[in-house]
C-alpha cells in the first residue's frame, strides 16, 4: 500500500513504531554538538571545512565558502537543501525545476551560473555532492537535511578539485559519522497543513573497531493548493504536499591501526501530488490553443465572440490566477513519485604524513511523474514521465604533506559511469506523442593541486584537471500517439473536431531516427591561488580558476524530423557543446576583537562562454505549432562580475547576529546566429534565475540561561531582488524582488537533552515563483509554500 493511501494517524503510528525499534537500546552518555556561531570564550567557533578535500578552517582558504553545522541548520529550521539558499549570498536554489513536476529535482544558480533544465540529457552547472560522492542530475539532486553534520557552499568554478559541471559551484553536504560513544536523537514536529515530522538517529560502537549510524526520517504536509472545477467547486484533491520516508545505514570499521573503511546506505522514497502549479498567462490564439478553440463548434471560442471568456470550453484567461492564489483548476494527473537509492565504500589508509582514499559509489534515480500545466479540463495537456537513471562513480585521491608541512598536495583519479532512460508521454488535446530517449554516459579526469608556503604568511597554490568524457543519446523511443482528443480530455468539448488529426504523421512514426548517436569531448581546467597573512586573524587572496560542464542533447523532438535522401541523422541531431568558464576572484578573510567579528569580503569577475540555453523555438517556422518545442544550444556568451560579504558578530554573551550581501551584475555579450533568428528582442535579456541583489539578516538572542534551562529567539530575514525564471524572459515569469521572514523561539533544558521549538515560516505570507516554463500559449509556475507554523520537540542522549 502506497504512504500516501493511508490516513494520517495511521502514517503517524507506522513512522513511530519504526523508530521505536531504533531507541531500544541501553542509554550511555549524550554527545555535544558545537554550533559555528554558538559563543566558545566570549567568541565565534571556528568553521572547518574540506573545500580543499582536507579539513582546513574556512578563514585560511582561499576562496569564498559558506559553511553552516548541524545546530546552525537546525536553528534556522532548515529541511532540505534547497533552503540554505536564503542564508548564501548570489546563490538560488529552486526546489523544483521547470516543468519537471517534481522528481526530488533542484534548479541551482550561483553566480549567475547555472541550468534551467532538468532532463537526464542535461547537465547541472552547480554540483551535488553527498559525503564526496557526485550527484549527476537534477532529477534526484534535491536533499533533505535529516542527520546531516554541514553542508558548504563553494562558488565560483571548481573545476581542478571537483570536476565538470561545478562551472558555477559545488554543494557538499557532509553526514554525521558513526560516534565512539552511544548517541541517541529523536525529533517530532507537528504545524501547519497537518504536518507530522519524525526524525531520528542512533549511533555508537558495535564491537571493538566498528561503529555503526542509523537514521531515518518522516515528513508529511497536506497539500496547500485547492483543485477546483471550472465554476469554483472544489474537487477534494490538492496539490503542493509532502510525503517522504528515508533513512541511512553507516557502518565505520577499522580495519587496521591506520585503515578505515566506511559503508553507507540511503534511501528515500517520496510518494507526492504534483508541486502548486498556477497558469500564469493563457494565449487564446497562440500555437495549439488557436487551433484547439478554433475547433470548438460554432466559433465560440473565436477572438470575434464576446463570451469566449465565459465560456469554459475556450482556453483563454479565465482559467490564469494570480501567484499568490491557492486555488487551481489543473485536472487530471497528479503525480510525483520518486525512488532515490545509494550506496558508498570508502577507504582511508594514512600511512604517516600521507592519506590514500578511495570512494566507490552507486546511486539510482526512479520517477514517475504525471501532471496538467493548461488548466483547462476541455483543452487539456498532461504531461508525463518515467524515469530510470543510474550511475557508478569511483576515485581515488592522494593527499599529504612534505618538506616539514610546507608543500601540500592533492592528486586523484576519477571515473563516471552513467546511464539512464526518461520516457515523456506528452498528451496534448489535439496530438499524443511520446519523448525522451536513452544515455550512455562515460567521464574520466585526473587531478592535482600543490599548496607551498613560500613564508609562514605567504603561500601559493596551483592545480589541474583534465576531463575526457564521451555522451551518447539515442532518441529512438520518440514516436506519434495519436490524435484522439476525446480519449484525452478530462471532459471533451461536445462535437469538437480537431483541425489537425494527422498533420504530423501516422501513430508509430518516428520523430527522429532511432540510433545511439555519440559526442566526446575534452576539457583542461587549471587554477592557481595566491594568499597572504596580513597577521594571525586577517588573509588575503587572489584566485584565478576554470570550470566547465558537460554538453548535452536536446530530448525534445516535434513534429517528426524526416532527413532528406543521403542525410546523416548524426549530422543534424541537436546537440550543444560544453560550456566554460574563466574567473578571476580576490578577497579579505579577517576576525577581529577577540574572534567576536568576523567579516569575509570577496569580488569577482567571471568570463561565461558556450553559454547553453534550453529555449522554446517554432520548430516548423511561423506556423500553426507556436513557440512550443524546447531545444538546448549554445546560445552565446556573458560577462559577470559581482561582491559578497559575509559576517558575523558576537554583541554580548545574549546577542549573536549574522548575515550576508550578494551582488551580481550580468550582462550577455554576444549570441549565436540561430538564437538571435529566434529572438529578435535578444539583446535585450536578461540572465535567468539571476537577482542583481541578495542579502540576509539573522540573529540569535538568549532570553535566559541558567540552571533551568536556556531559552532563545532565532530570526531570519532574506531578500532577493527581481529575476527572470526562464531564457525568453516571459513577463509573466517575472518575478520581482521579496523577502522572507522566518521567526522561532526555543527552550533547551540545562542538560541539553531536552528542546522544544515554537516557529514560522514565511512570516508575512509572501508569494513568490520558484519555477516556470512558457511557450506562445501559456506560462505556468510553482508557487511558493505559504506561511506556516511548527512546533518540534527534540530529544539528545
Amino acid at each position: 500500500m502506497r504512504i500516501n493511501s493511508l490516513h494520517k494517524s495511521t502514517r503517524l503510528f507506522l513512522a513511530t513504531t519504526a523508530l521505536s525499534y531504533v531507541f531500544v537500546v541501553d542509554l550511555g552518555v549524550a554527545q555535544e554538538t558545537a554550533s559555528s556561531t554558538d559563543t566558545t570564550v566570549g567568541g565565534l567557533y571556528e568553521i572547518v571545512v574540506t573545500a580543499r578535500k582536507r579539513q582546513e578552517s574556512v578563514q585560511t582558504t582561499p576562496l569564498s565558502v559558506s559553511a553552516f553545522d548541524s545546530r546552525s541548520l537546525s536553528e534556522r529550521n532548515v529541511q532540505s537543501s534547497s533552503e540554505i539558499a536564503s542564508f548564501v549570498p548570489n546563490v538560488q536554489f529552486d526546489s523544483a525545476a521547470s516543468e519537471s513536476g517534481g522528481g526530488a529535482t533542484s534548479q541551482i544558480a550561483i553566480r549567475g551560473i547555472g541550468q534551467t533544465d532538468y532532463v537526464i540529457t542535461i547537465e547541472p552547472g552547480v554540483g551535488i555532492y553527498l559525503d564526496g560522492v557526485y550527484v549527476g542530475k537534477s532529477i534526484g539532486s534535491l536533499l533533505d537535511t535529516v542527520d546531516i553534520e554541514r553542508i558548504e557552499v563553494l562558488r565560483g568554478p571548481q573545476g581542478t578539485l571537483f570536476g565538470k559541471n561545478t562551472i558555477g559551484g559545488a554543494i557538499q553536504l557532509i553526514s554525521k559519522r558513526p560516534s565512539e560513544k552511544l548517541e541517541i536523537n529523536l525529533d517530532a514536529t507537528t504545524g501547519s497543513f497537518d504536518r507530522v515530522d519524525v526524525k531520528g538517529a542512533i549511533s555508537g560502537p558495535l564491537t571493538d573497531g566498528i561503529r555503526m549510524r542509523l537514521s531515518g526520517a518522516y515528513q508529511s504536509r497536506d497539500g496547500f493548493m485547492r483543485r477546483i472545477t471550472p465554476d469554483g467547486t472544489p474537487t477534494g484533491e490538492h496539490q503542493g504536499n509532502m510525503d517522504r520516508l528515508s533513512g541511512r545505514l553507516v557502518l565505520e570499521a577499522d580495519l587496521g591501526e591506520d585503515l578505515l573503511a566506511t559503508l553507507s546506505l540511503d534511501g528515500t522514497r517520496i510518494r507526492e501530488q504534483s508541486p502548486a502549479q498556477v497558469l500564469l498567462k493563457a494565449d487564446p490564439s497562440g500555437g495549439f490553443a488557436g487551433l484547439y478553440n478554433a475547433g470548438v463548434p460554432g466559433g465560440a471560442c473565436l477572438d470575434t465572440e464576446p463570451t469566449a471568456i465565459t465560456n469554459p470550453y475556450c482556453f483563454n484567461a479565465q482559467y490564469v490566477r494570480p501567484i499568490d492564489t491557492r486555488e487551481t483548476t489543473n485536472t487530471g494527473g497528479n503525480q510525483s513519485d520518486t525512488d532515490v537509492k545509494g550506496a558508498s565504500l570508502s577507504l582511508e589508509w594514512t600511512p604517516g604524513d600521507m592519506t590514500l582514499r578511495s570512494i566507490s559509489a552507486y546511486r539510482k534515480v526512479d520517477v514517475e511523474i504525471s501532471q496538467d500545466l493548461y488548466a483547462s479540463p476541455y483543452y487539456f495537456n498532461n504531461i508525463g514521465q518515467s524515469v530510470d537513471q543510474e550511475q557508478y562513480s569511483q576515485e581515488f585521491q592522494m593527499l599529504g604533506d612534505l618538506m616539514d608541512s610546507r608543500l601540500k598536495y592533492v592528486f586523484g583519479l576519477y571515473y563516471l559511469h552513467e546511464k539512464g532512460r526518461q520516457e515523456f508521454p506528452v498528451n496534448l488535446a489535439l496530438v499524443q506523442f511520446l519523448s525522451g530517449g536513452e544515455i550512455k554516459n562515460d567521464s574520466y579526469a585526473a587531478f592535482g593541486q600543490l599548496t607551498y608556503d613560500i613564508t609562514q604568511d605567504f603561500s601559493i597554490t596551483g592545480g589541474l584537471r583534465y576531463t575526457h568524457e564521451t555522451r551518447q543519446f539515442n532518441p529512438g523511443l520518440q514516436h506519434i500517439v495519436g490524435y484522439d482528443y476525446a480519449g484525452n480530455a478530462t471532459s471533451p468539448v461536445p462535437g469538437f473536431v480537431n483541425l489537425i488529426d494527422g498533420a504530423f504523421g501516422a501513430p508509430g512514426d518516428p520523430l527522429f531516427p532511432a540510433g545511439w548517436y555519440k559526442r566526446k569531448s575534452k576539457s583542461a581546467t587549471p587554477m592557481v591561488s595566491l594568499s597572504y597573512k596580513i597577521d594571525e586573524d586577517v588573509m588575503t587572496y587572489a584566485t584565478y580558476s576554470q570550470g566547465f560542464k558537460g554538453g548535452g542533447f536536446t530530448m525534445r523532438y516535434f513534429p517528426p524530423v524526416v532527413p532528406g535522401p543521403g542525410t546523416d541523422p548524426d549530422d543534424i541531431i541537436s546537440y550543444a557543446g560544453p560550456e566554460k568558464a574563466k574567473s578571476v576572484e580576490i578577497g579579505v578573510k579577517s576576525q577581529w576583537l577577540d574572534n567576536r567579528l568576523r567579516l569575509n569580503v570577496a569580488g569577482f569577475y567571471t568570463d561565461y562562454r558556450n553559454i547553453q540555453v534550453t529555449y522554446v523555438i517554432d520548430p516548423d517556422g511561423p506556423g500553426p505549432i507556436g513557440t512550443f518545442v524546447p531545444v538546448l544550444a549554445n546560445a552565446g556568451s556573458a560577462k559577470i562580475k559581482g561582491l559578497e560579504v559575509e559576517a558575523a558578530a558576537v554583541l554580548s554573551d545574549q546577542l549573536v547576529l549574522d548575515g550576508s550581501f550578494g551582488y551580481t551584475d550580468a550582462d550577455y555579450k554576444k549570441f549565436s546566429a540561430d538564437a538571435i533568428a529566434n529572438f529578435p528582442n535578444i539583446f535585450s535579456l536578461k540572465m535567468p534565475n539571476t537577482s542583481k541583489y541578495t542579502f540576509n539578516l539573522g540573529g540569535t538572542a538568549t532570553l535566559f540561561d541558567n540552571d533551568a534551562g536556556r531559552t532563545y529567539v532565532r530570526v531570519d530575514y532574506a531578500y532577493r531582488s527581481g529575476q527572470f525564471k526562464e531564457f525568453a524572459n516571459e513577463p509573466a515569469l517575472y518575478q520581482k524582488g521579496f523577502g522572507i521572514f522566518n521567526a522561532s523561539l526555543t527552550y533547551q533544558s540545562a542538560n541539553e537533552q531536552w528542546s522544544a521549538t515554537l516557529g514560522g515560516t514565511n512570516l508575512t505570507n509572501e508569494a513568490y515563483i520558484v519555477s516556470g516554463v512558457a511557450s506562445s500559449e501559456y506560462a505556468q509556475a510553482v508557487r511558493s509554500r505559504p506561511r506556516e507554523w511548527y512546533f518540534r520537540v527534540g530529544f539528545k542522549y
